[in-house]
């Protein structure tokens, strides 16, 4: 009898400690299960679809909602020599702003709990709120409605003219990408837990763990109209091109979805590093890494198209992309010291499966991967224009190289790019640099027509509007400089526009 006891005693033991192993797994075992070393290439459509057609794992709806009042502002304007800058209370990182008839819509900073809007030529504001999150994103407009997610943990759509919350979900903690607009339906995603199934449908060898939602909403009524497991967080934003939705995961998985069904038509994972824009032939073009485990130093390309006839063409090293080099440099820092001003003492949470993002890009912190936009190309006129790591890039379609600029900055040591995504103006391409330099150069041929000083650390995309040049600091500033130049226009939000897609 004693002998059965302990037996008895032995196997509850097992079933408890097992029981634990398997909900662990459910939880982190996202971790292990990243393809990013392993599935370069790999249809993974099949998986997703399956995942998403258990009825029993359906992500909720049941979200609670957000608040908005009102604020204030003093004592921020300040004159320069070209227009004027705004200092922000936070003193972080500032996304990217949109101009929308004549106005500024503007994040507080990562730090901050607050949105603004000022008149852009004069910088008078015109409303202030307090949000009850902090780590307001870049905005997406349309229809006289903005919206912009907080990195906790709410998406907010609220009215252009006076701030007012048109509708709110608190989501999940924390958000990291953008949100965007199309045909009416805002898109982001956001981190939820994709419970294990102890009736025997789960299936061990699957190589895609779900650890976030992609979810569409109505713009105008806040009605949730499909959601959509993926593997991890979305990088960036999502991209929205005529019916189609396109989102490329931190982990490097491209997804190609039907906006308004949110059918998924295509997914694979390619170690993607940015997320898409479009040739004139409508191939879908990202950056991509193309290092192997036997190489000593990471690289990235560029593909063309995400099915099994894409192609690779131009490759170069990416210390940029190495967590290797980026978790000892200054940004690893200054990511560290956000975080924690957000309430992640130790870094970024396992909700925000931060593990698959490192793997792939190098990235690992709440502030870092919500400010990272990597290598993503701008396509104009048969020409790919890219900032990849240290260098302005311009490639045409085979992959040759038709003039580059090198950016000043202390790649290795200061972590990141020296410099932004790249937009287009008429002729010109633009980019700030983390130096603190704003440029204008000659789509032709990379010659600089215009460079402007100022003096401060830039991380996100500038926005352009009727010859004003909006940039944001890493330290909580947006300079407005007048450039004299009414063809510098076009380029409102981030992007571009809403649908995040580079058309301007």
């Amino acid at each position: 009898m004693r002998k059965l006891s302990l037996l008895l005693l032995c196997l509850a033991v097992s079933f408890i400690l097992l029981s634990a192993l398997i909900v662990a797994r459910s939880s982190f075992g996202h971790s292990k299960r990243s393809f990013t070393d392993t599935m370069s290439g790999k249809d993974i459509r099949q998986e997703i679809v399956a995942l998403n057609s258990n009825e029993k794992m359906k992500p909720t709806k049941a979200f609670r909602s957000g608040h908005v009042s009102s604020a204030s502002l003093t004592n921020y304007f300040h004159k320069t020599e070209n227009g004027y800058y705004i200092q922000l209370p936070a003193e972080t990182m500032v996304p990217t702003p949109a101009i929308i008839d004549g106005n500024i819509f503007l994040s507080g900073g990562f730090g901050s709990k607050q949105y603004y809007s000022f008149e852009s030529t004069s910088g008078k504001i015109k409303w202030a709120i307090d949000l009850d999150d902090d780590g307001p994103s870049s905005p997406a407009i349309e229809d006289g409605i903005i919206v912009f997610n907080t990195e906790s943990c709410t998406i907010f759509a609220c009215d252009l003219v006076t701030g007012k919350m048109i509708w709110s979900y608190y989501l999940g903690d924390p958000l990291m990408s953008m949100p965007s607009i199309a045909n009416g339906i805002v898109f982001t995603s956001y981190p939820a837990h994709y419970a294990a199934d102890f009736q025997g449908t789960r299936n061990d060898s699957l190589k895609v763990w779900p650890t976030h939602v992609l979810i569409a909403i109505d713009l105008k009524t806040g009605n949730i109209l499909w959601q959509k497991w993926i593997d991890s967080d979305i990088m960036s934003a999502p991209v929205a091109k005529n019916e189609l939705l396109y989102v490329t995961t931190f982990s490097g998985a491209v997804y190609k979805i039907n906006q308004k069904s949110g059918d998924i038509l295509e997914a694979r994972a390619m170690r993607a590093t940015s997320i898409p824009v479009f040739s004139s032939d409508n191939e879908v073009i990202v950056s991509q890494r193309t290092d192997t485990k036997n190489d000593s130093v990471v690289s990235e390309s560029i593909a063309y198209g995400i099915g099994s006839k894409s192609r690779t063409t131009f490759s170069k090293k990416a210390h940029y992309l190495d967590k290797k080099v980026q978790s000892k440099s200054n940004l690893k820092s200054y990511s560290m010291k956000m975080d924690a001003g957000n309430g992640f003492a130790t870094g970024a949470p396992t909700t925000s499966n931060w593990m698959a993002a490192e793997l792939n890009i190098g990235y690992s912190n709440v502030s870092s991967l919500q400010s990272f936009q990597g290598s993503r190309g701008l396509y104009i006129k048969n020409r790919l224009y890219n900032t990849m790591g240290d260098e302005i890039i311009c490639t045409n379609d085979a992959g040759d190289v038709k003039w580059k600029y090198n950016l000043q900055g202390d790649l290795k040591n200061e972590g990141g790019f020296m410099g932004t995504p790249p937009i287009y103006c008429n002729g010109f391409i633009i980019v700030a640099t983390f130096t603190g330099e704003v440029l204008i150069l000659n789509e032709k041929d990379g010659r600089v027509f215009s460079k402007y000083e100022i003096k401060n650390p830039v991380r996100y995309q500038p926005v352009v509007d009727k010859g004003w040049i909006y940039v944001t600091t890493a330290n909580g500033r947006l300079y407005a400089i007048d450039t004299g130049n009414p063809s510098i226009t076009g380029w409102n939000m981030w992007g571009a526009n809403a649908a995040r897609n580079n058309v301007n």
